[in-house]
């Protein structure tokens, strides 16, 4: 059975590449039953929508890099995609218009430009930052919906959406339940990059609304010198005090040489740490000094259930983004559902309720606005477990 699955998505996968639209079933399918479960996005119609015309399909751009240095990557959430299609079986047919941004800046916004002339009334990607200016000025005018693989706040707009894990959205949830459990203190090292810098920024905001001091907070550009992170080390633990915390948001692979410093200059107790989603790939129970660590992130669980089935249909693990494509062809797909001959480009994506997605709930402001709702993963007895699971509503969800 999941050899056939596995066979038919890989077919559905290459037809998509050429422009091909997925097959649909009716409106009572296991696909949409189980979307009003809350275990794909759930979207409320507008009571006047009227049903939906299986005749007017709805086409999704595509923005991808499917040649160039990129081009493993670019086909990776193509599949991501097919497999969001295969899942919708909605009565209204949807299609992809998938477009090559070779990888390159320019590249993004001549694609965004095709995708709109062939039809797309909604326009998911670049898949690089790079791109995502080039497309925004490409495709504005259209009335698209853009949604944004990347969360780089700077670009969202009415009708842009910086669909990504943004940083500073994260850091107020970490911080929010350090809040909550008694610190008063915080010290942060963070990589020298822009999403260290994002992250910092989102610290300070989150912080100062909940009273607590941001004690010290400093960039580390390389972590391979034991001697030199001690130091630093030190100096933040020390700065945070006996009951603080230090924020740590850098990605898995170079969390180890920070572990061992801090396990080193604290001698095996557990300082509180905080951390963002980029924690979640790395076997944080193996780490030494992590007994009391937490991050902010999507749900493990329903994450996994996603890598399983992509494992299982295209025979690799899908790559890091690939699960925000899945879900906002999803999305796309089923609003278009009660679309109308307009496409997309006139439908209220900023539904109060919002959607669930495999990475968690999200809700669309009329701003360009992206709000998500976290988790708290953190390791609980000697294993990554769920502290405190994402909210499935909203502030202000009727």
């Amino acid at each position: 059975m999941m050899g056939r699955r596995a066979s038919i998505l890989a077919a559905l996968a290459a037809a998509l590449a050429l422009g091909a639209c997925a097959e649909t079933t009716g409106e009572g399918s296991v696909a949409e039953r189980r979307w009003s479960e809350g275990r794909l996005p759930r979207y409320a119609a507008p009571a006047d929508a009227g049903a939906p015309r299986a005749g007017t399909p709805i086409r999704i751009g595509l923005l991808l890099p499917l040649t160039g240095d990129y081009a493993d990557y670019g086909q990776n959430l193509l599949d991501a995609a097919a497999l969001a299609l295969f899942d919708q079986n909605l009565a209204r047919p949807a299609e992809l218009v998938p477009r090559d941004t070779r990888g390159v800046p320019d590249g993004a916004g001549a694609a965004a430009v095709d995708a709109v002339a062939a039809g797309a009334s909604a326009i998911v990607g670049p898949a690089l930052a790079i791109g995502g200016p080039g497309v925004v000025r490409a495709a504005t005018a259209s009335g698209a919906p853009i949604l944004l693989l990347r969360g780089d706040r700077r670009l969202s707009a009415p009708g842009v959406f910086a669909m990504g894990h943004a940083p500073e959205a994260m850091t107020t949830r970490v911080v929010d339940y350090a809040s909550r459990q008694g610190v008063l203190r915080i010290s942060a090292l963070a990589p020298q990059t822009a999403y260290g810098e994002a992250a910092l920024a989102g610290l300070q905001g989150a912080a100062a609304t909940r009273g607590i001091v941001v004690a010290q907070a400093g960039y580390i550009s390389d972590t391979g010198s034991p001697d030199s992170l001690a130091a630093i080390v030190v100096s933040a633990l020390n700065a945070a005090g006996p009951n603080g915390a230090l924020f740590l948001p850098f990605p898995a692979e170079q969390l180890p040489p920070i572990a061992r410093a801090i396990a080193a200059v604290t001698q095996g107790g557990a300082p509180m740490l905080l951390g963002l989603d980029r924690w979640e790939s790395v076997g944080l129970a193996s780490l030494p000094s992590f007994g009391r660590a937490v991050y902010a992130g999507p749900d493990p669980a329903a994450t996994a259930d996603f890598r399983r089935r992509y494992q299982a249909a295209f025979g690799r693990a899908p790559a890091r983004g690939a699960a925000i494509v899945y879900d906002m062809v999803l999305m796309a797909g089923y609003a278009g559902q009660s679309a109308g001959a307009k496409g997309l480009g006139a439908y209220d994506l900023t539904t109060a309720q919002g959607f669930r997605g495999v990475e968690g709930p999200f809700r669309l402001s009329r701003d360009g606005g992206v709000e998500r709702n976290y988790a708290i993963v953190g390791v609980r007895d000697g294993r990554l477990a769920v502290v405190e699971p994402a909210p499935l509503n909203f502030e202000g969800e009727g």
